[in-house]
């Protein structure tokens, strides 16, 4: 047996493996006799039809496919051995030529490979990328302060509704307005005020007691939304055409959230691991809450815009020519040069990148333990449970639900890659120049809106 490679240029080379009689055909003669001795055929019995008629109707078959496996691994052993890193697979230039299976004894087949370009680069900070910190401004504040308040408030039954109020009374229907339609149907629901769409009903709405009747269009009221008219009256959307569209609305109560007074017990529940004793206290932990979570969607597009950074500081070549033919020829349903061409410039940076990626996990020594998956997964899970009203959960639990994770091999890849991107996060947090930018949230969406659209019109 002989490999050599040819070079066509750096990264484009083409790999030929000649294979001789002798490197093959015991391993030829020995699955023959293997198969004798299975073989079943009338007339015969098992083990004992004759050599010449097995050779007869498999012999070529096991030889093309030994010498297949053969070209397989001595492949595979060469590009190791040479330590050759190569994009996509080889890709065999022998589909073209006839092959004697029945005479030929000595075979040359022909590769194309795609090598993969070195990686040079190091985090320095001589590279600068924009870090967003994002300010919580007193509007955002107000609103979450809001919200906890409403979500640990009380409801109380006002004598006059207002815009906030819901409203539970008796639909019923009308034949025109005024008229109550005999027979016609009727549904006992609650009614958000907020929700109408139509400003007129939603102010006369407003301003009224228990007892009070408004009449309307429920498709008017809702601004002509079928689905939302049809649930007001406890129907389904493909019924709604069955009952005339005005109804009569009779208040039998008036609902109003209350919301939790701003003290020390509202404080304990919405932080009870901190000892706050006043507002100002309050909204202080409350922005830092917030900026946490707004700061997962800065590192997103902080870590997004490093890539590119990266990549465009790396200038990595690709041997290009090779990966639309491969992208070409390896593509399950028959696609045109044009077609690889256009597929070719969407996996050209996620190609490069990958190298990148790699090359910094290696010289960085990056790793993932099996003890920090199985924390953040248990974390994970705590943190739901303790969301959905669970603050302590048995250990037993938690391994359960870690027992799952560890069969799906998908799910647990994606794991790996969720803790391997946070470390480089961190890696390019540290080594790279962090250009600090201080922006309000509503700025900062729309800074990523603008370059998203950007980049997809590109």
């Amino acid at each position: 047996m002989n490999i050599v490679q040819e070079k066509r240029d750096n990264l484009h080379s083409l790999i030929k493996v000649e294979l001789k009689h002798e490197d093959y055909r015991d391993k030829v003669a020995a699955e023959m006799k293997n198969l004798q001795r299975k073989v079943q055929m009338p007339g015969f019995r098992p083990g004992k039809v004759p050599a010449q008629l097995v050779q007869k109707m498999y012999g070529k078959g096991v030889l093309v496919e030994e010498v297949n496996k053969l070209l397989q691994d001595s492949l595979h052993n060469y590009l190791k051995d040479n330590d050759l890193d190569i994009l996509g697979s080889p890709i065999p230039e022998n589909d073209e030529v006839a092959i004697d299976w029945d005479n030929q004894k000595d075979f040359v087949f022909t590769y194309e490979i795609g090598l993969a370009p070195q990686v040079q680069l190091d985090l320095t900070d001589n590279i600068s990328v924009d870090y967003h910190q994002i300010v919580v401004g007193n509007q955002i504040l107000d609103t979450y302060e809001m919200e906890i308040r409403n979500r640990n408030g009380n409801m109380i039954q006002p004598e006059i509704s207002e815009e906030s109020d819901v409203l539970f009374g008796e639909f019923a229907e009308l034949e025109s307005y005024g008229i109550a339609k005999p027979d016609g149907y009727k549904h006992k629901s609650n009614l958000y005020i907020k929700y109408i769409q139509q400003e007129e009903i939603k102010k006369k709405l407003c301003g009224i007691a228990s007892g009070a009747v408004i009449e309307m269009d429920i498709l008017t009221a809702m601004g002509n939304n079928e689905t939302e008219a049809a649930s007001m009256i406890g129907v389904k959307k493909e019924d709604l055409a069955n009952y005339s569209p005005l109804f009569s609305f009779t208040i039998e109560k008036i609902s109003r959230l209350e919301p939790a007074e701003l003290n020390e017990e509202l404080y304990k529940k919405a932080f009870p691991e901190a000892e706050i004793t006043d507002r100002e206290g309050f909204r202080k932990l409350l922005a830092e809450n917030i900026s946490k979570q707004y700061q997962v969607d800065s590192d997103k597009h902080f870590r997004n815009e490093a890539m590119k950074k990266l990549l465009e500081v790396s200038k990595l070549e690709l041997p290009e020519s090779f990966l639309k033919k491969w992208i070409q020829v390896s593509a399950k349903e028959p696609i045109t040069a044009e077609q690889a061409e256009q597929e070719f410039a969407k996996l050209a940076n996620p190609f490069r990148w990958q190298l990148i990626e790699n090359q910094l996990i290696k010289t960085n020594d990056i790793e993932v333990s099996i003890e920090e998956v199985r924390k953040y997964l248990s974390d994970y899970y705590r943190n739901q449970l303790k969301h959905y009203g669970m603050p302590e959960v048995e250990q037993s639990m938690i391994d359960r639900f870690l027992a799952r994770i560890f069969e799906n091999q998908e799910e647990l890849k994606k794991v790996y890659d969720d803790l391997f991107s946070n470390k480089l996060l961190t890696l390019f947090k540290e080594k790279l120049k962090l250009n600090r930018v201080e922006i309000s949230y509503e700025d900062f969406t729309k800074l990523v809106l603008e370059k998203y659209q950007a980049e997809k019109s590109q």
